[in-house]
């Protein structure tokens, strides 16, 4: 930690910056910066907010640094290094965190936890594999850690399509992230009420609970994580504004699409392009012409595992006729994709379908008392703050 505070106060001190003003952008006394000036006592969230305060351009690799530099004497905010490098998508520092805790009994249920999450997004676990391993943090004595296991969990249930269970099973998560301290545990709570609406946001979609999806969707959003995670949530946003206002839904595709570029990753970024074009493809659909150029430009394969349930609509929509429209909307209903099957009833009823029998159609949603608990700006260790130098007073 010494290395540290002794970075913080000389880039504070260089450049005639008031630990009054730092306090005040981090929410802590006077006390508490002059302690740190002193002793170099801080906690971790404020390090990530310091970061995004005094380096904007660069504080992921600031922190990422910091991270490595934490010793032995600072336990609680290793173990915020860990979410840190896994909620950011920073495998290299997770492994490298992995690998240099390995052998410390007091971070070993962490090791094994996080060893889990990192082979997991390497895809070197397959996901009924990685179930089967969190399912062993159940009994855990760690709340966090069991909660955190019960969120990847639920990643697992939805790629496995069984939305509901994602849904039953968030709802004791969603009570155990509300009971945690907004003071100690608050950096962990941010980052797991992150990928609470990560978990939820695309399964309210498949439900076509578009309210659900938008409200998880914007609270990814506003937390501002990282360029990736933003894409998702727009992605999300974009797909929930479809049916009802084509305009607000293609700008949230582009926005996606804009933000994916960031990523510098193709096949990011190729997966955004071809979201932007599928939806360009379904806004003109009625043209056949259209439709088929749209399709005919999307990049690689779209999706391979369960196939693209977009991208099967949409091909339902080039073969055309109602035959094809009403198998679709009832192989996509006994899927449980509720919002695709919505989608195409939505177009059903210029065949002549009695309009009752429309809305019966159309009207499949998981209505059941939403679970917002959380405010959709809670999350804000990540909020951007790179007007601080403009804005500085005394």
């Amino acid at each position: 930690m010494e290395a540290i505070r002794r970075e913080l106060c000389d880039f504070i001190e260089d450049h005639d910056i008031k630990y009054t003003q730092v306090a005040r952008a981090l929410r802590v006394d006077k006390s508490s910066m002059a302690k740190f000036k002193k002793e170099g006592t801080i906690g971790f969230r404020s390090l990530v907010i310091m970061a995004h305060l005094l380096f904007p351009e660069k504080a992921d690799k600031k922190i990422s640094k910091w991270c490595i530099q934490l010793d032995d004497s600072s336990k609680e905010m290793v173990k915020q290094a860990f979410e840190y490098a896994a909620i950011t998508r920073n495998t290299d520092l997770l492994n490298y965190l992995i690998n240099e805790h390995q052998n410390k009994s007091h971070l070993k249920s962490y090791v094994s936890l996080y060893k889990i999450i990192y082979d997991y997004m390497l895809v070197k676990l397959s996901i009924k594999d990685m179930i089967k391993e969190m399912s062993e943090f159940k009994a855990s004595k760690d709340k966090e850690l069991r909660i955190l296991a019960g969120i990847y969990k639920c990643y697992g249930y939805y790629s496995l399509g069984d939305y509901f269970r994602v849904v039953s099973d968030a709802m004791d998560i969603g009570k155990n992230i509300n009971r945690m301290s907004d003071k100690r545990e608050l950096f962990i709570k941010e980052c797991y009420i992150h990928r609470f609406a990560e978990m939820l946001a695309p399964t309210y979609l498949k439900l076509n609970n578009l309210k659900g999806a938008e409200h998880y969707a914007n609270i990814m959003l506003k937390a501002n994580i990282s360029a990736k995670l933003k894409a998702d949530a727009t992605y999300i946003l974009g797909m929930t504004k479809l049916i009802q206002d084509s305009e607000a839904s293609l700008r949230f595709f582009r926005e996606s699409h804009s933000l994916m570029l960031e990523t510098g990753v193709d096949y990011l970024i190729n997966d955004a392009y071809n979201n932007l074009t599928m939806a360009m493809a379904y806004v003109n659909r009625e043209n056949k012409d259209e439709l088929k150029r749209y399709l005919g430009n999307l990049k690689e394969v779209v999706y391979l595992e369960e196939g693209d349930s977009f991208y099967e609509c949409l091909k339902i929509y080039e073969k055309g006729g109602i035959e094809n429209l009403l198998e679709g909307h009832r192989n996509f209903l006994y899927k449980s994709n509720f919002f695709i099957s919505a989608l195409i009833a939505s177009d059903l009823l210029s065949t002549g379908i009695h309009p009752y029998l429309l809305e019966t159609l159309s009207s499949y949603t998981h209505n059941k008392k939403e679970m917002f608990y959380f405010e959709e700006d809670f999350i804000e260790c990540f909020s951007d703050r790179s007007d601080f130098f403009s804005n500085r007073t005394a």
